[in-house]
């Protein structure tokens, strides 16, 4: 996995729990949810004007069809983030307090968990995002991998975030939570 040249230079140990969990998922909806909401305006405008245009072209039977259609894409839309929620805090990533270790190289970070042993090079994260208590690693638009500030062991957080925004220049943000 990592060559015996290759010096830790960050150590951090996260545990995972529905708290921790939870304040991620609130600070990935007000990161992420205006496009979510956008692209349900965009089609309820769009049906709803289909509706209308098949009441006033006297095709009753389509409109129904077509409110119908309206009317459960709109619960889809409402129902579906809550759902997601309710799965992600009853599975295993939460349930059982899960502990994630991270070390962090020069070119490339490993995570250790319960599943194993994993290496991911800074190339592949997509956005990271620090706030007062943690740094989010993004590894795709809805995974992330939650740092503790407070859960390192070798380095500081204040060093990890020069180290990391170097790493990740344009893909690094400071936000206030």
């Amino acid at each position: 996995m990592n060559s015996n040249n290759d010096k830790k230079l960050f150590v951090n140990k996260t545990v995972y729990n529905a708290k921790v969990y939870e304040e991620f998922l609130q600070f990935h909806g007000k990161r992420y949810n205006l496009a979510y909401w956008l692209y349900t305006g965009i089609w309820t405008v769009i049906l709803f004007f289909c509706i209308i245009i098949a009441f006033g072209s006297q095709m009753r039977t389509q409109a129904v069809l077509i409110t119908i259609i309206l009317v459960c894409f709109i619960g889809y839309r409402i129902l579906k983030p809550k759902f997601i929620i309710k799965r992600e805090l009853k599975g295993d990533k939460v349930s059982d307090s899960s502990l994630n270790t991270f070390s962090f190289y020069d070119n490339y970070l490993m995570v250790a968990n319960k599943e194993g042993k994993f290496r991911y090079k800074f190339l592949m994260l997509r956005r990271v995002f620090e706030t007062n208590s943690f740094f989010y690693l993004y590894v795709s638009r809805e995974n992330a991998f939650l740092i503790d500030k407070n859960g390192f062991s070798l380095g500081t957080s204040k060093e990890f975030s020069d180290f990391i925004k170097g790493k990740c220049k344009f893909k690094f943000k400071k936000v206030n939570n």
